[in-house]
């Protein structure tokens, strides 16, 4: 039930973290992603590439940007464990590299804390409507 809720095209309607999800193929491996974040800041437009999809168990989506001429990668993990009948564990995991990755850190942990703690409430609170 959590992948069904997280790969909907209109959960910008009841997500939190999303102002708006477009998506060229879905969820499917291959398709890009444009994602526009609300964050304390005012919104966050990043285009993400699924490179993983594996429906009902693992999202891997990810992106390339520059910071002082070089490039660096952010990978977003999605997880999904079923606990029990009506139970989903979703783990979120950030993934940031690059030469400056621990310069550019600093700036974006605060905003991908955001995102991810609005994401999973969002995704509970949707979850506990249905």
């Amino acid at each position: 039930m959590a992948w069904d809720l997280f790969i909907q095209s209109n959960q910008a309607k009841w997500n939190h973290a999303l102002q708006s999800l477009e998506a060229t193929l879905g969820f499917h491996t291959g398709s890009m992603l444009t994602l526009q974040f609300q964050t304390l800041r005012g919104a966050l437009k990043t285009k993400l590439e699924v490179i993983e999809s594996s429906p009902a168990h693992s999202l891997v989506l990810q992106s390339h940007f520059r910071h002082l001429l070089f490039q660096h990668t952010e990978q977003w993990v999605v997880r999904f464990h079923k606990q029990e009948t009506q139970h989903s564990l979703v783990e979120f995991q950030y993934v940031l590299s690059g030469p400056f990755a621990a310069r550019v850190w600093q700036e974006k942990k605060l905003i991908v804390n955001n995102i991810l703690n609005l994401w999973l409430e969002s995704l509970k609170l949707q979850s506990e409507r249905l």
